[in-house]
C-alpha cells in the first residue's frame, strides 16, 4: 500500500523509484561496487528504497539502522558493537552455518545459536577480522547497510573509515549501502576528499532520492487513493502546502482517509510535520547551546523567504544585537547545510523543503 507509513520493501510498493532502483541494484549488483551512497533529505524514501534493492538483489544482509542515535550527542563503541551483534544474531538465524567461520575470531563468543560480540578494552571485537569471516562465509556477496551514516561522525573511542577502506580494498564479496539524509556532514564523514582519509580517491556509485515534482505529488497521491477506493482531486493545494517529500504526503493520505476531510487532514499533517521537524532541530542544536540563538535566528529569516548571505548576517546582527564575524555566519551556514535545513539557490539560502520553513515561521 502506497500509503503505509513504514519503509516499503517491495517493487509494487515503491512509487515512481525505477531509476534510482535500477542504479542502486546495477551498482551493488552486476557492478559489485564496495561502496554504493543512498541519498537524499529526510523522509524522501531512502529506507524503502535500500530494503526493496535488497530483496531484488536476494543477497544475505546486515542492516545497521544509525537513526536511533541522532539525539545523542555521541556514539560509543559499546552501541555500534551491540547494534551490529543484533543484526550478526539475525544472519545466523537465517543461516546458522555463519557461526563456523565466527568462533575463533577475537573478542567473539558463541552461546549455543547466539553470537556475543566484545566491546570491552582488553578484547574488543576486530571488526575487520569480522568482516573477514562474513566475507569468506558470502561466497555470492552480502550487502552491509549504514543507513543515515553521517551519526557515526559522533564516534567516540573508535573509527570505521579505515574498516570501510579495508573491506573496499580487500573483501571481494562484501559491498557496503551507506545513506545519508544529511549529506554535507555525510561527506564531512566519510572525508572522500581529504588526502589522509582512508577513503580518499575511493570510487563510489552514488545514487540521490529528490523530492517528487508537482506532476509526481499528483500522481502518488493519485495513486495512493485509489488503492483505498477514494476521489481526490485537490493535488496543487497539497503540493503548495507540503512540497514534494514523500513521507508528509503519505501521513496525508492516511489522515485524509480517516477524516475525509481536507482542511482538517492537512492541518493534522502540517501539525505533525513542524512539529517533528522542530525536534529534531533540537537534536541538531544539541552540542551548539553556545550559538543557539544564532541558528534559530537563521532559520526564520530564511524561512520568511530566500535571502542573500549579506542579508543572513544585516538579520542576524539586528535581532541579536551585536556584531557577528564573517567566518561565524559562514560556520552556521555551512553547518546548516551539511545537515539538510537549508539549501543554496542562485546565491540565496532557502528551508531545504516547504515544511522546514513552515516550521520556523510559526
Amino acid at each position: 500500500m502506497l500509503f503505509d507509513l513504514r519503509p516499503k520493501d517491495s517493487r509494487s510498493n515503491l512509487f515512481d523509484r525505477e531509476a534510482e532502483l535500477g542504479k542502486v541494484v546495477e551498482y551493488v549488483g552486476r557492478l559489485g561496487l564496495p561502496i554504493t551512497l543512498v541519498l537524499g533529505f529526510r523522509r524522501v524514501g531512502k529506507s524503502s528504497l535500500i530494503l526493496v534493492t535488497l530483496k531484488e538483489l536476494g543477497l544475505p544482509s546486515i542492516y545497521i539502522d544509525l537513526r536511533k542515535f541522532e539525539e545523542r550527542q555521541y556514539l560509543s563503541y559499546r552501541d555500534f558493537v551491540l547494534e551490529l551483534q543484533r543484526e550478526v544474531n539475525n544472519l545466523v538465524r537465517r543461516f546458522p552455518r555463519l557461526l563456523d567461520f565466527l568462533g575463533n575470531i577475537s573478542g567473539v563468543s558463541i552461546m549455543g545459536d547466539q553470537v556475543l560480540l566484545s566491546w570491552k578494552s582488553n578484547d574488543r571485537v576486530s571488526l575487520a577480522s569480522l568482516l573477514d569471516a562474513v566475507n569468506d562465509w558470502a561466497s555470492n556477496g552480502i550487502v552491509v547497510v549504514l543507513d543515515e551514516a553521517q551519526e557515526l561522525i559522533k564516534a567516540r573511542g573508535f573509527n570505521i573509515l579505515p574498516i570501510l577502506a579495508y573491506a573496499y580494498d580487500n573483501l571481494r564479496n562484501v559491498r557496503f549501502i551507506i545513506s545519508g539524509s544529511k549529506m554535507g556532514l555525510l561527506y564531512r564523514f566519510l572525508k572522500v576528499k581529504d588526502p589522509e582519509s582512508p577513503l580518499f580517491g575511493r570510487a563510489m556509485g552514488i545514487v540521490e532520492l529528490v523530492p517528487f515534482t508537482r506532476e509526481q505529488v499528483a500522481e502518488f497521491l493519485r495513486c495512493g487513493f485509489k488503492e483505498l477506493g477514494i476521489e481526490f482531486s485537490d493535488f496543487d493545494r497539497l503540493y503548495e502546502r507540503l512540497g514534494g517529500i514523500p513521507g508528509w504526503l503519505t501521513y496525508f493520505g492516511l489522515k485524509y482517509y480517516e477524516y475525509r476531510d481536507l482542511d482538517r487532514a492537512l492541518n493534522e499533517t502540517v501539525n505533525y510535520a513542524t512539529m517533528l521537524i522542530r525536534q529534531e532541530f533540537e537534536n541538531f542544536l544539541a552540542d551548539k547551546a553556545i550559538a543557539r540563538d544564532r541558528y534559530l535566528t537563521i532559520m526564520r529569516i530564511v524561512s520568511r523567504e530566500c535571502a542573500g548571505w549579506g542579508e543572513i548576517k544585516n538579520g542576524l546582527e539586528v535581532t541579536l544585537g551585536m556584531e557577528i564575524s564573517d567566518s561565524r555566519i559562514s560556520e552556521y551556514l555551512r553547518q546548516l547545510l551539511d545537515s539538510a535545513w537549508i539549501i543554496k539557490l542562485n546565491d540565496k539560502y532557502c528551508s531545504a523543503e516547504p515544511l522546514i520553513g513552515m516550521a520556523f515561521r510559526a
